[in-house]
């Protein structure tokens, strides 16, 4: 029976039953419903301004989800599910990415555990094995998404490697070619050993290394002397070509214009001049080696320098080396030369020096700069557009300081190097001819060359990841055709990611989807935190700091790690708070418990209804429950979810569940007429905060609302496709909220009073409530803050008074407490608030502490001080009296 269609005496046993709730079981059954209605595949129709889609981060086809794709993927739920809840045609677009290097790695270590390499088995037989990898793990993460509870299109799921995509890679790069931004060069490149490929700018990370800097005499041409160079890659000393200074250095103008003698290998080597070296670095004389450093290579363009390269790809030392270093890696070709030129009397100095060397991202391995024939794409032209569309709002970012941070990577943009040396992914759509050295950039190539006739081979390099990765938006929904998809749902509405793919992914969209659709991908950028471990490290498995999100979830629920996530996401990087995802499963406990007792308690013929508010508290509950309305649609829509969240929760448990169910209990199961009234109201606000909680926590409320009375799911039998709530601004009422609010604090300072002298907890206290404004509450509040209020007393009976808004609560003897027993626990409690007082503002007054403390700690300390400050006036107050 599915308990979508159950009868009111099924459902009313079902709630019996399901006593607490169980998201092993529930979250499952959630889902299927969701699953079986095909509510995540909406139908291609309508235009984008009347639909509303967002295209997921393709995560890598053998990736398994981590806490950041589970951030991110609750922060896009929550807008999709509202989006959908809002009755447009909702579209998460979903897919994975091939992620050429990531999972050519996975296969070829694959591969060396069974004795082989990819070059053994050559590139056909290696592709159909990565094939075969990703059909046996391509689906884990699919598989994990839903087990988060994720609404994506899982019916139109897209992979960078299928033919439509790959036939969409392949015509961006020769319409590119043909406007003249993709071209071959030969050109330093970020060369990574360990992968064996060139790979980007923004896959290289620095890291902090000590080396050392080694000063070698370099010889005059003319036996006047030397000039000595600083290093710390002596190695790199034998694809030398010239001797930079600067121009404007008075140790070295006179040298200008002569030569010097390369030790070791004795190449004569001009000393040329050039502002872009650093007199301050070293000797402030530079050695120039075109083939393996990046400013190298620019000086030596500019001078007319060839680059000698003496390094290969698998970062040994080349014949170009001379026999005695070939063959060598780097680091044993190090120690050679260096033992060489000191045999030599090269050797003028050594000392330590720290600095940032790049490593690739990817391996791990030390960077190699080699000048290598690759391909490039030129684009500075693309990126004009790119930043307009954000200078001018089109493109908005969230939080807005990623804005600055994007266009000051697009105004100094760099050539892109495209190609990469491996045998997964796009394989470049360029042909050679070796007998006339023609080259066919096509879709489809000629048969034979059309200049000679001769043989054609094709490119072995593939594209970067990233290129395939930029045309996401508008290739997942088909373009080029004119599908069906793409007319619906592009352009997107919003992305949601990390700050780390700005420039690798980000940009890129913007680029490519200007240039080949005219618009933008998507008109907001969410940049959503990076979360850390719960000590403020880097998450990562092989470092022992990651926390596996399914084993949260098993422990949990998705649930509660949707909403813990959801509450600790920040504008700033945020260490992982094992405490917010436990408030996460705390809550829905509560929701599953608060609906129980309404939903058993209520009466049943009673409908949602708020015209049947008879009460004070009615009134103030459905004020504050159309003030969270607005609240939690105004910060959802600014891309504030912690605040919602935290504001859902306050409202619910807060407000709701603590203040107004206990004063609507006794009218719950009183007369006919008080339990009908008070049902009405109880319903309405259950069914609102179920629709509010839903993109946030979409199990347990779905779960609930399949348990909701006939009059409410007649609307939609399922919650995911109900009608999201709109604030009803004719039920807000000031007054209302302005007497519960005396009635609320009058009690909480009610039961504060009860705790610091120390009440028996059965005794109430008995008290003349000598204030304006509560005889409506008045014997609730008593009941609720465990106080007897008689209705006239003498003066000897008085024993404290407590200040409230609008009077005083004159407390009586009796057996609830000694008063003199009393007295003396207040005064001892202040004079222990008077030492905390006087510690907490002689920390506060140390300069060194508040300057030199983090921040958070400074502000745990300020606030500390503020409460001890407020409990001191009130006890004082009290003692007073």
């Amino acid at each position: 029976m599915s308990d979508a269609t159950v009868s009111e005496q099924d459902r009313l046993a079902l709630l019996r039953e399901r006593t607490r709730w169980e998201p092993q079981h529930g979250e499952q059954r959630a889902f299927a419903r969701w699953e079986k209605a095909g509510i995540f595949h909406p139908p291609a129709e309508g235009s984008p301004s009347e639909n509303f889609s967002i295209a997921v981060p393709p995560p890598n086809v053998t990736g398994t989800l981590h806490m950041g794709h589970a951030l991110n993927a609750s922060i896009q739920d929550v807008l999709v599910r509202r989006a959908r809840m809002r009755g447009l045609r909702t579209k998460w677009i979903y897919g994975t990415d091939h992620a050429g290097i990531a999972t050519q790695v996975k296969v070829e270590e694959a591969l060396r555990e069974e004795g082989l390499t990819r070059q053994e088995l050559g590139r056909e037989r290696f592709l159909e094995r990565v094939w075969q990898w990703r059909e046996r793990y391509g689906g884990l993460i699919t598989q994990q998404f839903k087990r988060l509870g994720a609404s994506l299109d899982y019916e139109d799921e897209r992979f960078t490697m299928d033919p439509r995509y790959a036939r969409a890679v392949l015509e961006v790069f020769v319409r590119l070619y043909e406007k003249g931004l993709i071209y071959r060069d030969r050109y330093i490149v970020n060369w990574d050993p360990g992968t064996r490929s060139a790979i980007s700018d923004l896959e290289v990370v620095q890291k902090r290394v000590q080396d050392t800097l080694y000063l070698i005499d370099y010889p005059l041409e003319s036996g006047s002397g030397a000039i000595t160079v600083a290093t710390v890659r002596p190695e790199t000393m034998l694809a030398d070509v010239a001797v930079a200074v600067n121009p404007n250095d008075d140790r070295y103008k006179r040298l200008i214009g002569e030569t010097a003698i390369l030790p070791l290998v004795g190449r004569r080597l001009p000393i040329i001049g050039d502002e872009r070296v650093d007199p301050e670095f070293g000797t402030g004389a530079l050695k120039i080696t075109p083939g393996h450093d990046p400013l190298d290579f620019e000086i030596g363009r500019d001078h007319g320098l060839e680059p000698i390269v003496v390094i290969d790809e698998e970062g040994r030392l080349t014949e170009a080396a001379g026999e005695r270093f070939a063959g060598l890696d780097v680091d044993r070709a190090r120690e050679a030369v260096v033992q060489a030129l000191r045999e030599e009397g090269r050797i003028a100095g050594a000392q330590p020096y720290e600095h940032d060397v790049p490593h690739s991202h990817r391996s791990g391995r030390r960077i190699e700069p080699l000048v290598s024939l690759q391909w490039f794409c030129n684009v500075e032209p693309l990126a004009k557009p790119a930043m307009e569309v954000v200078r001018d709002g089109t493109v908005r970012f969230h939080p807005e300081k990623w804005a600055r941070v994007y266009l000051d990577w697009l105004e100094n943009i760099r050539p892109w190097c495209i190609s990469r040396q491996l045998w997964w992914g796009h394989r470049i759509p360029a042909w050679y001819c070796d007998e006339c050295e023609e080259t066919w950039v096509a879709l489809e190539p000629p048969e034979r060359c059309g200049a000679c006739d001769g043989e054609l081979r094709q490119d072995p390099d593939v594209l970067d990841t990233w290129f395939s990765s930029a045309l996401w938006p508008f290739a997942a929904l088909g373009w080029p055709e004119n599908t069906p998809e793409l007319r619906a749902f592009y352009p997107t509405d919003v992305l949601s990611t990390a700050r780390d793919i700005i420039f690798l992914w980000v940009a890129r969209m913007v680029m490519f989807g200007l240039e080949f659709t005219g618009t933008v991908p998507f008109t907001d950028v969410v940049i959503h935190s990076v979360i850390q471990s719960p000590e403020g490290k880097r998450m990562s498995k092989s470092l022992g700091t990651g926390i596996d999100p399914l084993d949260e979830i098993a422990q949990h629920g998705a649930d509660a790690l949707r909403f813990g996530l959801l509450a600790m996401s920040s504008q700033q990087d945020v260490r992982y708070s094992p405490q917010r995802v436990r408030q996460g499963g705390e809550l829905a406990n509560k929701l599953w418990n608060a609906a129980r007792l309404i939903l058993l308690g209520a009466d049943p013929e009673a409908v949602p209804d708020p015209s049947t508010a008879s009460t004070l508290e009615d009134r103030w509950i459905l004020s504050r429950v159309e003030r969270t309305v607005a609240e939690v649609d105004a910060l959802i829509d600014s891309y504030q979810f912690a605040r919602a969240a935290l504001a859902l929760y306050d409202f619910f448990w807060a407000e709701f569940c603590d203040w107004y169910l206990e004063l609507a209990k006794p009218r719950l199961y009183g007369e006919a007429e008080e339990r009908r009234q008070v049902s009405g109201v109880l319903l309405y606000v259950l069914d609102r905060v179920l629709r509010l909680l839903h993109p946030l926590m979409p199990h347990v409320t779905e779960e609930l609302w399949a348990l909701m009375p006939d009059a409410v799911r007649a609307e939609q039998p399922l919650l995911a496709v109900a009608r999201w709530p709109q604030a009803e601004q004719r039920r807000l009422d000031d007054d209302a909220e302005a007497a519960m609010r005396r009635v609320i604090e009058t009690v909480v300072e009610l039961r504060r009073f009860r705790e610091e002298v120390g009440a028996r907890p059965g005794t109430p206290v008995r008290a003349l409530l000598a204030a304006d404004g509560f005889d409506e509450l008045r014997e609730r509040m008593a009941r609720l803050a465990r106080f007897e209020f008689v209705d006239a007393a003498t003066e000897d009976e008085v024993v404290f008074e407590l200040p409230i808004e609008g009077g005083l609560v004159r407390v009586l003897r009796g057996d609830a407490f000694d008063p003199d027993e009393a007295r003396e626990r207040l005064r001892k409690r202040l004079a222990r608030l008077d030492a905390e007082i006087e510690r907490l503002r002689g920390k506060l007054a140390n300069q060194r502490f508040v300057e030199r403390a983090p921040r958070e700690v400074v502000a745990g300390e300020q606030r500390k001080l503020a409460e001890a400050e407020r409990s001191r006036a009130r006890l004082g107050a009290w003692a007073a009296a």
